[in-house]
C-alpha cells in the first residue's frame, strides 16, 4: 500500500499536490496527526527528487487548499498557516537531509525552527506565564463546561511557566518525525535497509554537550526557573537527545542481536512513564559523547537513491 502510494505521488507534481491537500484535510479533522500529514508528502518529493519539485508541490498544495476551504466555510488563509508553520520548516529540513544525508543535521536545522519560536516569544511577550494562563484561560471556557474549568483553573496555572518549553518540543519532534519517516519511506521505496543505516549513524555534535551540562549548571544555581529562556533552551536541548539516544537504542539492539520485543517495549514505555524520555537524553549525551567511529556514508548523499 505504501509503495503503490509513493510511487503515485513521485509520478507528478499534480498527483503530489492532490494527496497532500487531501492528507491535510484529515489532519485538520484529527489534530494530533495535523503535522506529519501535511508535511510528508512534500517532504518525500524533496528528498527523492530536488528543492524546486518541493517547493512547487507545497505552492500547489497552498492554492487548492485555499479553494477547498471557501465552500467548506473555512478561512483560507489556514493554506498560508500550513505553509508557513509546516510545509516551509519542512520542505528545508528536507533540503538539508537530502544534501547532507546526515540526522544529526537534520536534528539541528529543526531545533533551529523551535529555537527561533522560543527567542521570539520571550522577545515580544514579557510575561510569558501570564500570558500563557490568560491562553490556556480561554482554551478552557472554550471546551469546557464551568465545573470542569474550575477543576482545571489550579492545574492550568501552574503548567502556564512550562508552556514555551512544551510548544518548542511539540514543534520539533513533530518537524523530525515527519522527516523520519518520509526518509523511511522514501528509502522503502527507492533502497532497501537504507534508513536503517543512516539512522543508526545519527549523531549530535560533541560539544553541544558542554551546552546542555551549562544549562544544568545553571538550574542548580537557581538561574534557570520554570519558564525562563535558559529553561526553554535546556529543554529542547534535551529533546534533540532524545533522539540520539533512541538511535543508540536501536543501534544496540542489533549489534547484539536481541530480539525486536525489546524496542517494542521501549516505545510502550514512552507512551507510559514519560520518565524514560530523560533517560534515552542522557543515553543520546554519553552516547554523542563517546569517541566511537562511525561507519562511512554513502557518497550518493541521499538513502532513497537508486
Amino acid at each position: 500500500m505504501m509503495q503503490k502510494l509513493g510511487k503515485y505521488i513521485l509520478a507528478g507534481r499534480l498527483q503530489a499536490v492532490f494527496v497532500t491537500s487531501l492528507l491535510t484535510l484529515l489532519g485538520l479533522v484529527f489534530p494530533v496527526f495535523t503535522y506529519v500529514c501535511s508535511g510528508v508528502v512534500p517532504a518525500l518529493v524533496t528528498l527523492r527528487l530536488n528543492a524546486l519539485a518541493g517547493l512547487q508541490v507545497i505552492i500547489g498544495s497552498m492554492l487548492l487548499i485555499a479553494l477547498i476551504a471557501l465552500p467548506m466555510k473555512l478561512n483560507p488563509l489556514v493554506a498560508v498557516v500550513l505553509a508557513t508553520g509546516v510545509w516551509i520548516p519542512t520542505w528545508f529540513c528536507a533540503n538539508v537531509l537530502r544534501v547532507t544525508a546526515d540526522q544529526g543535521r537534520l536534528l539541528l536545522a529543526a531545533s533551529g525552527f523551535s529555537l527561533a519560536f522560543v527567542v521570539i516569544m520571550h522577545l515580544m511577550i514579557p510575561d510569558l506565564a501570564a500570558w500563557w494562563s490568560e491562553w490556556l484561560g480561554t482554551w478552557a471556557e472554550q471546551v469546557l463546561q464551568a465545573e470542569g474549568r474550575a477543576l482545571l483553573a489550579q492545574r492550568l496555572s501552574s503548567v502556564a511557566p512550562f508552556m514555551t518549553a512544551m510548544v518548542s518540543a511539540g514543534l520539533f519532534v513533530n518537524l523530525v518525525s515527519t522527516l523520519l519517516f518520509s526518509r523511511w519511506w522514501q528509502a522503502s521505496l527507492f533502497y532497501k535497509g537504507g534508513f536503517r543505516r543512516e539512522f543508526h549513524q545519527l549523531r549530535l555534535p560533541p560539544l553541544l554537550v558542554l551546552v546542555v551540562l551549562a544549562g544544568f549548571v545553571l538550574l542548580l544555581l537557581g538561574h534557570a526557573a520554570p519558564g525562563s529562556l535558559v529553561m526553554d533552551i535546556l529543554v529542547l536541548l534535551l529533546f534533540l537527545y532524545f533522539f540520539q539516544g533512541l538511535a543508540a537504542a536501536h543501534r544496540f539492539v542489533e549489534a547484539r542481536k536481541l530480539s525486536r520485543g525489546w524496542l517494542i517495549g521501549l516505545y510502550a514505555l514512552l507512551f507510559v512513564l514519560p520518565q524514560v524520555i530523560l533517560f534515552l537524553s542522557c543515553l543520546g549525551m554519553v552516547d554523542s559523547s563517546l569517541l566511537r567511529k562511525i561507519p562511512a556514508r554513502r557518497n550518493d548523499n541521499s538513502a532513497g537513491e537508486d
